[in-house]
């Protein structure tokens, strides 16, 4: 619904583009972005002029998240987080946002799990306090100063499919589109609020380590062919 009210004052029907889904992010969220493949700071910005500005020079660019200050991030191989994510929601425990990233090549996909800021500088002691530390878990945080690709914002059509050129990641468990800080007489901008909520860390963190434990033990086989 947000991102449909994003473009809901256009008249003609549009597609969006990378500067769309970085001013969704900005606005709605008030998720800081930066243009991929640049040379603009990774820490981003939500201030619309500053963003035109930077996709004005480079159109196509991916959008990408700057992580640390409004969320952190947690991201383990594929079959770890689809196996964790499965798990969390047969528990009924509570999550935040969850992304995917399109396998490269050979390698597989990740899944990124959105957790409050602060987490990747915590994840050793975390870690080591719940005795997964020294295992080689291939489960990576990421904070201040880094910045992962941006899903888009609003579903495939047969007008945009999915991925478009620019994405490279895409939501498994989107940012709680049903929860808009909606109150009497707000314009369209508060309509676009959306609040986000994450989960308890070290519930998360001991279901991910789990799973990265179990895929390295016991990987899936690859079929011949």
């Amino acid at each position: 619904m947000a991102a449909t009210l994003h473009f809901a004052s256009r008249a003609a029907a549009v597609v969006p583009g990378p500067l769309d889904e970085a001013l969704w992010y900005a606005r709605a969220l008030g998720w800081r972005v930066c243009p991929g493949g640049t040379a603009e700071p990774p820490e981003g910005a939500t201030d619309p002029a500053v963003l035109a500005a930077w996709w004005a020079a480079c159109p196509e660019a991916p959008v990408r998240l700057a992580t640390g200050a409004a969320f952190d991030v947690l991201d383990v191989p594929g079959a770890a987080g689809t196996r964790a994510l499965r798990r969390a929601e047969q528990l009924g425990l509570p999550l935040g946002p969850v992304a995917a990233t399109a396998p490269r090549n050979s390698a597989g996909g990740r899944v990124q799990f959105f957790v409050a800021p602060g987490v990747a500088d915590d994840l050793p002691g975390l870690l080591d306090w719940l005795d997964w530390s020294g295992l080689g878990l291939d489960l990576r945080a990421y904070g201040t100063g880094d910045s992962i690709p941006a899903p888009s914002p609003w579903p495939a059509t047969w007008l945009a499919p999915w991925p478009r050129a620019w994405e490279s990641a895409r939501w498994l468990r989107a940012p709680a589109a049903s929860r808009l800080r909606c109150a009497a007489g707000t314009d369209q901008e508060a309509l676009m609020r959306v609040d986000v909520r994450f989960p308890d860390v070290t519930r998360l963190l001991s279901g991910l380590a789990d799973a990265c434990q179990h895929v390295r033990l016991l990987p899936r086989p690859r079929h011949a062919g």
